[in-house]
C-alpha cells in the first residue's frame, strides 16, 4: 500500500519544483523515513497533491533513480531502491546513545525475559523445543468460537460502545466476572468492584502508584518474578523479600526480613504481594494455617495485600482452593486475575477486584494512564463467558495439560532419574526443577540452545542467595508430549556434553 508522501513546495524560492520535490525525497530516504523496498506515490498522484505539472515529478523521479535512490517497476509502481544509502537507524535504539541520566528512571531490564533494552542474542538460532512459561496451547485454542464472539459484539455495538467509555470496562464483562468468581473462587465481589485492565500487569502497576511513596515498604515473595520487583520498584517502593517454604510466604519472617532490609527498619510495609494459589515461581500452594496468619498481619499492620491468582484454573492434583480474598472479612485483600494464561497473551485483558475504599483512586489513574481498555474485545469475552465456552475451553484445556504435565515428569525422570527434583507439578504451566549437576545452570542453557531446545534458568528470580543447584524454570503447556520428551532428550544431552 502507497501512502501519502509529505512534500511541500515553496513557491517564493528560487529553486526550481523539481530541485525542491528532489531534495525533499532525498532527505526522507537518508533520515531513515523512506526505507528500501517503500512505495512511493506515482507522479500523477503527487502531482494532484502539491498541484504541480506531472512533468515535474517526473524529472525529480528520473534524478532520484539515476543517481540509485528510486526504482521503477513497470506496472508495479516506484519504490526506494535496494541500494539506497539509509541511515543506520539501529543507533538510535542502541544502549550506548541513550542518555544516562534518562536511564536512572529506567526499570532494571536486564534480567528480564524479552526486555525491550537489548536484543536476544539467539536470535540467530533455530528454537525447536521452546519451554517458556506461561503460554497456553495456541493450536487447541477454540478460534472459531471467539471468532464469532467478536463478530457478535461488532454487529451489537452502539455509538456508545465505540466512544470514549467508562475507566472500570464493560458492565457486561463485570458482571460475568463477579459470577465467575462467587462460583469458582469463593469470592462475594459485585461487579461495581471490578476494573478491566490491559492485562495483570497494569493493575499491578496502578496498585504500586497508588499504594507507594518513595522509600515505602512493599513485601513479596523470595522468589518470585523479576517483572513484579522492576514495577514497585519504579514506583519508588522499597522491596523487601521474605522467603517461601512448603506452606507459602513465611509471615512469621517479615519483621525480620524488614529488619535485615530496610533501610526503615521501624515503618510498617504498605503492600504484600503473594501468589497464594500456585506461587511463582516454586509453585507452592500457601496452606490455609498460612492464609489466615497473613490475613491477621495485614489486618494489624494496615497493609493491603495483593493476590495475584496466578494459574488458579489449573490444579492436577486435590481439591481446588477458595481464594485468599474469599476469606478476607476487613477489606485487606485486592484480587488481580487476568485471562492470558487461558485464552491469549495478546488478548490484554485483566481485572482487578478492589476494596471500595481504594475504588475511586484506581479509576482515577487508571483514566489517566489509558482512559479505558479496548470495549470490543471486552464485550466478546463477556459473551464467551455467558455462552459457556470459557468453561468449555478450561475443562478442555486441564486435562490437556494435565497429560503434558506428566509427560514432562515422566521424561525428566527417564533421562536424569533421582538426579532432579521438582516442585508445583500439581498445579499450573510450568515446573520448577533442580538438577544435581556440577554444570552451571547458564552453561546447560547455552548448550541445549545449540540443540534448538531453550530451557529458563530460575536463578534471576531469587533476591538474596542464590539456588545451590541448577535450577530452571520449564513451562510445557504450548508443547506437545512428542516435543516435550524430545527437547528433555536434548536438555539431557547438552547437560552432559558440558561435563565432558
Amino acid at each position: 500500500m502507497t501512502h501519502e508522501l509529505l512534500i511541500r513546495i515553496d513557491k517564493k524560492l528560487a529553486t526550481s519544483f523539481t530541485r525542491q520535490i528532489y531534495e525533499q525525497i532525498l532527505q526522507s530516504i537518508t533520515s531513515g523515513c523512506l526505507r528500501i523496498g517503500d512505495p512511493i506515490p506515482s507522479t500523477r498522484l503527487m502531482a494532484e497533491k502539491i498541484q504541480v505539472s506531472r512533468s515535474v515529478i517526473l524529472q525529480a523521479y528520473e534524478q532520484l533513480q539515476a543517481e540509485g535512490y528510486l526504482e521503477m517497476r513497470r506496472g508495479a509502481g516506484t519504490f526506494i531502491a535496494a541500494n539506497a544509502a539509509v541511515i543506520d537507524t539501529d543507533l538510535f535504539y542502541s544502549e550506548a546513545n541513550i542518555d544516562n541520566e534518562l536511564m536512572v528512571n529506567v526499570p532494571n531490564f536486564k534480567s528480564v525475559e524479552n526486555n525491550p533494552l537489548s536484543r536476544n542474542v539467539n536470535s540467530h538460532a533455530t528454537i525447536l523445543y521452546d519451554f517458556r512459561h506461561g503460554i497456553p496451547a495456541w493450536d487447541t485454542f477454540p478460534m472459531d468460537r471467539w471468532q464469532r464472539a467478536l463478530t457478535e459484539a461488532c454487529r451489537r455495538a452502539t455509538p456508545e460502545m465505540l466512544t470514549y467509555g467508562s475507566a472500570e470496562g464493560s458492565l457486561a464483562l463485570r458482571e460475568e466476572i463477579a459470577r465467575l468468581v462467587r462460583s469458582t473462587r469463593s469470592i462475594p465481589a459485585s461487579a461495581e468492584q471490578i476494573v478491566i485492565t490491559s492485562g495483570a500487569t497494569q493493575a499491578l502497576d496502578i496498585l504500586a502508584r497508588l499504594c507507594l511513596k518513595d522509600g515505602e515498604q512493599v513485601i513479596v515473595e523470595n522468589p518470585t518474578h523479576n517483572v513484579l520487583r522492576e514495577i514497585f520498584r519504579f514506583s519508588g517502593g522499597e522491596v523487601i523479600p521474605v522467603r517461601v517454604d512448603e506452606d507459602g510466604i513465611c509471615v512469621h519472617e517479615i519483621n525480620q526480613s524488614i529488619a535485615i532490609h530496610s533501610k526503615e527498619a521501624d515503618s510498617h510495609p504498605k503492600l504484600i504481594y503473594v501468589t497464594p494459589s500456585h506461587q511463582f515461581p516454586v509453585g507452592v500452594t500457601m496452606s490455609f494455617n498460612r492464609r489466615i496468619e497473613l490475613l491477621d498481619w495485614a489486618r494489624r499492620t494496615g497493609a493491603f495485600i495483593i493476590e495475584d491468582d496466578y494459574d488458579s484454573e489449573y490444579r492436577y492434583v486435590g481439591p481446588k482452593v477458595s481464594a485468599l480474598a474469599g476469606l478476607d472479612s476487613s477489606g485487606r485483600v485486592i484480587y488481580v486475575g487476568s485471562f492470558s494464561k487461558i485464552l491469549f497473551p495478546a488478548l490484554r485483558i485483566g481485572y482487578a477486584i478492589l476494596p471500595y475504599v481504594l475504588l475511586k483512586p484506581f479509576l482515577a489513574i487508571k483514566w489517566i494512564t489509558d482512559r479505558m481498555s479496548p470495549t470490543l474485545e471486552q464485550e466478546a469475552l463477556a459473551d464467551f463467558i455467558q455462552s459457556g465456552q470459557y468453561a468449555k475451553h478450561v475443562s478442555y484445556m486441564s486435562k490437556l495439560y494435565a497429560s503434558r504435565r506428566a509427560c514432562l515428569v515422566n521424561a525428566l525422570d527417564q533421562e536424569f532419574g533421582d538426579r532432579v527434583h521438582y516442585f508445583g507439578d500439581e498445579a499450573g504451566l510450568h515446573l520448577l526443577i533442580e538438577l544435581d549437576t556440577s554444570v552451571n545452570e547458564e552453561l546447560i542453557a547455552k548448550k541445549a540452545m545449540q540443540y534448538g531446545t531453550q530451557i529458563y534458568p530460575a536463578s534471576d528470580y531469587y533476591i538474596d542467595s542464590q539456588p545451590s543447584k541448577a535450577t530452571f524454570l520449564l513451562g510445557y503447556a504450548n508443547l506437545s508430549k512428542s516435543q516435550i520428551r524430545a527437547g528433555i532428550k536434548l536438555v539431557a544431552r547438552a547437560e552432559q556434553e558440558c561435563k565432558e
